[in-house]
């Protein structure tokens, strides 16, 4: 938790108005060699209390990576803060990789949010990369902005030098094409390690990286987008009529 509140309160150094932290930051993700206690539903709400305060003192609309303990199992899920650190709502991850069904189980429900001048959705991890209907369904609901928290490592253990180099994980390519066969910006955030197998970095309609943090760097990344350019027209146009 101390780190999600330095993230937040770097993303308002940095005049951001709106950050997205990893998945499962709240506690750290299961599907690792380090050992990730359990955690109960109560100190996981105190936790995104705290994240919240944090948000509220810098006014940065935040996108918070936890679990969620339920009844048929843990959640993967991002709470959505706003700048005054009101909760605006929670985006399950609803498909989950085959590896993490010994951890989670999967949520329902999708939807977009308007906050920090922008509308956005939330397609944690596996579900970007592998579901572009997904991305599509937000795009389609409005979002300019699709914003990606996930873990991902390198099977060999090794740390990438070059963006959607061909030896990196596919995982950077996948997000670059969700960006631009949906014309919007693309946000993704992932945790930093030694093998840390893709880059957090913000990706714009055509593709191009606009900013991002190097390989195994801890920080926060920052960059100015202008959502004019995220017109959606290449999911708009989708015809599912004349191709059913």
């Amino acid at each position: 938790m101390p780190a999600a509140v330095a993230a937040v309160e770097e993303a308002g150094r940095l005049g951001a108005r709106i950050v997205c932290l990893p998945e499962t930051g709240l506690p750290g993700h299961r599907d690792q060699a380090r050992d990730v206690p359990d955690v109960s539903a109560e100190a996981i709400e105190s936790a995104v209390g705290e994240v919240a305060s944090a948000a509220l003192r810098v006014g940065v609309v935040t996108i918070l990576g936890a679990e969620r303990p339920t009844a048929a199992g843990r959640e993967i899920v991002s709470f959505v803060l706003d700048a005054d650190g009101t909760r605006l709502g929670v985006q399950a991850k609803t498909q989950i990789d085959p590896s993490e069904e010994a951890h989670y189980v999967a949520g329902t429900g999708r939807r977009v949010f308007e906050a920090g001048g922008a509308v956005f959705g939330v397609a944690i991890c596996h579900e970007a990369f592998r579901y572009p209907e997904i991305v599509r369904s937000l795009v389609l609901g409005g979002a300019q902005i699709v914003f990606v928290p996930h873990y991902v490592v390198t099977d060999d253990g090794s740390l990438p030098t070059h963006w959607c180099h061909p030896a990196n994980p596919y995982n950077e390519k996948a997000i670059l094409l969700r960006a631009m066969e949906n014309t919007v910006y693309v946000g993704a955030s992932n945790v930093a390690g030694p093998d840390q197998g893709s880059l957090t970095c913000v990706i714009a309609p055509d593709g191009s990286l606009v900013a991002s943090l190097g390989y195994g760097e801890v920080g926060v990344v920052a960059a100015d987008v202008e959502l004019d350019r995220a017109d959606r027209l290449l999911a708009l146009r989708w015809a599912p009529e004349r191709n059913a």
